[in-house]
């Protein structure tokens, strides 16, 4: 069981970090959620608080994956 949860984390890290690397890419090419946003700075803002989601999101997965399975799965 150990070893299917470090393969995914393992996937689930590449997953956050590909999905960082897109927003890099959308931000400098100006495309998606950066189009229509003309000041940089907002951009940037806008940039740093999709950057933050998705740490945060990892960071829940990371616990899930940490916890117990009986914890994680009560009803089983």
């Amino acid at each position: 069981m150990a070893y299917f949860k470090f393969k995914e984390r393992s996937f689930y890290l590449q997953q956050t970090a590909d999905d960082i690397e897109h927003e890099i890419e959308a931000l400098e090419i100006e495309v998606g959620r950066y189009k229509y946003l003309g000041d940089p700075y907002e951009a940037l803002k806008e940039f740093a608080s999709e950057v933050h989601r998705l740490k945060a999101e990892q960071r829940k997965r990371a616990q899930n994956l940490e916890q117990p399975a009986d914890l994680a799965n009560p009803s089983e």
